[in-house]
């Protein structure tokens, strides 16, 4: 398991309690329809987990806030049909955790799901229906922000081409670029 070396290096130790948080509540209650998945795996979901938390705490969010990034990232591609573009999954994936959360009597947050729903969609419609809505602050903007950066970090998945820098949105997902390479090669190299 790659988490245990990634954990223990430096740079994760102020995010190690709510990784291993939001990990555990993935592997135990979030079901993948595509769990066979080449690119949109669990794994994923763990990369970006752990690169949201790590973006959030350099940009000191709260620890409610670093919740609701840990929320959406492992439920973010958990209703994907196929492993293309596949527009529509961020709706799903969003209505999902509001079924999941009434469900099992959770408390439900609009930014997890207003993050959650619009994080396949480009930027000039997800920032512009977020920003609109009255149940989500400034602050729900940033963590989309933050999430969208964790999510396009972990593109050196898809191919060398498939990751360009200038599309992300904060300083700190700029800073972690080499991490996320090497987050995604020990995680090739555990499950190897």
């Amino acid at each position: 398991m790659f988490q245990a070396n990634i954990l223990n290096e430096p740079v994760c130790q102020p995010i190690k309690k709510h990784y291993e948080l939001w990990y555990k509540f993935m592997e135990e209650n979030v079901e993948f329809w595509l769990p066979d998945s080449e690119w949109h795996t669990k794994a994923h979901s763990a990369r970006v987990l752990l690169l949201a938390l790590l973006i959030g705490h350099q940009k000191d969010l709260s620890d409610g806030e670093l919740d609701k990034l840990g929320m959406a990232a492992i439920f973010h591609d958990s209703r994907r049909l196929d492993d293309g573009i596949d527009k529509g999954h961020g709706s799903r994936a969003a209505a999902y955790y509001k079924d999941y959360c009434r469900e099992q009597v959770l408390h439900f947050d609009a930014h997890t799901y207003y993050i959650t729903y619009y994080h396949d969609q480009d930027d000039s419609l997800g920032l512009a229906e977020i920003a609109k809505l009255p149940a989500v602050s400034e602050r729900g903007v940033l963590l989309y922000q933050i999430f969208k950066d964790a999510d396009a970090l972990d593109r050196f998945r898809l191919g060398p081409e498939a990751f360009d820098k200038d599309f992300l949105r904060t300083e700190e997902a700029h800073g972690l670029v080499d991490f996320a390479k090497h987050l995604l090669q020990k995680s090739i190299e555990t499950n190897a």
